[in-house]
């Protein structure tokens, strides 16, 4: 048994086969069986005379890793030679390809996996590749790699995703992977991955402003240009696609404008009416081309300037959510009421314009910031109890000569809020009941009073749990108060129970009455004697008239019987 490791030079002694011979056998000519079919005569020289074995050429284990061959003296003993040929670390990993491309949705989920071809080795063994790394390029520790050593020795390569992944924050990574061997020192093969962060949508365009403003006059032609607005996606492809249109649910139903899907240019499409309609707000939207689309919506205002009169104009939009004339009397002082917007089309300059407000007695007043944009707001406290509407009239004046007004009457309604308390009409209540009255007798009706509207002024009658409130029943609606069982006068002469009043607000108000109930007392007992027998002495010739016995007659615990005496 032989060995040498490969790439030794031409000449190396590989051994001798006399010493495979047994002790009592010398060495001599040897013969060499035949193999020419073993490769033996192209890589190792047999001195058949002395019988050292040296090669012919260096010697490749991954070409060929073993020689066998059979060498007989002259003196008929024959040698089995076996030569091994040891790996060494002459070989360095190698990817199948120097360069791929990879493609990898953006968001993809942390901890998921994609199978890379991985790279091989001729050596074997711990000379073979053990490991790989991400040599340059992992971004912001993007990614990782993780492995894992089939049956067949292979270690193959998964690319981990490690972080959060944002094509429009980047969308390329070009990294370069190592594999290494376990050689000293180790060798190493590399290749380039180029991982594509491919775009899904998950952005919505983005209006450069998200409110427009335009004017017009009335006269403009049909098919004018009026204004463009602009919006731009993150996203790329399809999804970075911005198309527009007017989103007719909301805006301009009568289709008086037409907007250009592509580039976003609003035209005019039917002719204007200044004294029909002066300002219209028209909802626009873009959205992508995505099999999903992001949309969004920018305002667009536009003001009709009229060619013949030039007052100003006026938009009120009541801060309600359903844009009615309304404010709740828990409003507090600086709580708005509704927003103006106002423009003088002859000029064109707001500052040109000055907003009063009349009416509300005070409880409202007018604030702007750049004479733009008007606010009406609660100025004093407000109680619906005492007013529940309020006229109010907004007029816009330019400095025109003579100067044009415009203006807008409008009536604020204060809603309720649950203030208010029920209240009894009385306090206290009292009545006078025969003590024998059949269970649902009338006893009387009280009633409460709420200032407050809808549930909050809906009043409710309960009794108040006590002493004596089985014996009666109160109607919840109409605060009516009935026997519920007999009464006694002998128990109770004088019930009273508590009643409740209660709104439907929430949180419910509530207050109470007393109702005292005087019972008449009826003959409703049979006399009894304090006793069933009386036993008395009397003397002879006891004058008439003279009193020897006195009973008593009691309803329920009558005295003792006392005798009299002389």
């Amino acid at each position: 048994e032989l060995q040498l490791d490969e790439e030794q030079p031409a000449g190396t002694i590989v051994g001798d086969i006399s010493a495979g011979l047994p002790p009592d056998e010398i060495g001599g000519l040897y013969f060499i069986s035949d193999h020419e079919s073993t490769g033996i005569s192209n890589d190792l020289n047999i001195d058949e005379n002395t019988g050292i074995i040296t090669t012919a050429r260096r010697l490749d284990r991954e070409q060929k890793d073993h020689y066998s061959f059979i060498a007989v003296t002259m003196t008929g003993v024959t040698v089995e030679v076996s030569i091994t040929v040891n790996d060494i670390n002459d070989h360095a990993p190698v990817f199948p390809k120097k360069k791929a491309v990879l493609k990898i949705p953006e968001h993809t989920a942390v901890g998921t996996r994609f199978s890379l071809e991985p790279a091989t080795d001729a050596d074997k063994n711990q000379l073979t590749t053990q490991g790989y790394t991400i040599r340059e390029g992992n971004v912001g520790q993007a990614f990782r790699l993780e492995t894992k050593r089939a049956a067949n020795k292979v270690l193959y390569l998964d690319l981990v995703v490690n972080g959060l992944l944002d094509r429009e924050k980047r969308s390329l990574y070009t990294l370069v992977l190592e594999a290494f061997d376990g050689g000293s020192p180790r060798r190493m093969g590399s290749m380039t991955l180029e991982v594509t962060v491919t775009d899904i949508n998950d952005h919505a365009p983005v209006f450069n402003q998200t409110r427009y403003h335009a004017i017009i006059s009335e006269s403009l032609p049909q098919g004018s240009s009026i204004l463009q607005v602009f919006a731009t996606d993150e996203d790329e492809g399809d999804n970075g696609l911005v198309l527009y249109e007017i989103n007719r649910r909301q805006s301009d139903p009568d289709r008086s404008f037409v907007m250009d899907s592509k580039s976003g240019v609003i035209t005019l499409n039917r002719p204007l009416d200044y004294e029909l309609k002066r300002v219209h707000e028209l909802v626009v939207q873009a959205r992508d081309n995505a099999s999903h689309p992001e949309v969004t919506n920018a305002f667009v205002t536009i003001h009709v300037r009229d060619f013949n009169d030039n007052q100003p104009t006026m938009t009120i939009i009541f801060l309600t959510e359903d844009g009615s004339p309304r404010i709740s009397e828990g409003a507090h002082p600086g709580q708005y009421v509704a927003r103006i917007s106002v423009t003088d089309p002859d000029y064109g300059e707001y500052a040109n314009v000055n907003v009063s407000l009349e009416g509300g007695d005070g409880k409202f007043a007018l604030t702007t910031k750049d004479s733009i944009i008007y606010l009406i707001y609660v100025d004093q406290v407000l109680d619906r109890e005492e007013r529940d509407s309020y006229d109010l009239r907004v007029m816009a004046t330019d400095s025109g000569t003579p100067p044009l007004r415009a203006e807008s009457s409008f009536t604020i309604q204060v809603t309720d809020v649950n203030d208010n308390p029920p209240l009894f009409d009385q306090q206290a209540y009292r009545q006078t009941i025969p003590e024998v009255v059949y269970p649902g007798s009338f006893v009387l009706q009280v009633t409460a009073r709420d200032k407050d509207q809808g549930p909050n002024g809906d009043v409710r009658y309960s009794l108040l749990k006590g002493k004596n409130s089985d014996w009666f029943s109160i109607d919840k609606v109409t605060g009516i108060i009935t026997t519920a069982t007999a009464l006694d006068f002998e128990s109770e002469p004088a019930p009273s129970v508590t009643v409740i009043a209660t709104d439907s607000g929430r949180p419910p108000l509530s207050s109470t009455a007393k109702v005292d109930i005087v019972l008449q007392d009826v003959n409703d007992n049979t006399p009894v004697f304090s006793s069933n027998f009386y036993n008395a002495s009397v003397k002879e010739n006891t004058p008439a008239g003279t009193c020897f016995l006195e009973v008593f007659c009691i309803r329920r615990t009558p005295p003792p019987p006392r005798e009299m005496k002389e």
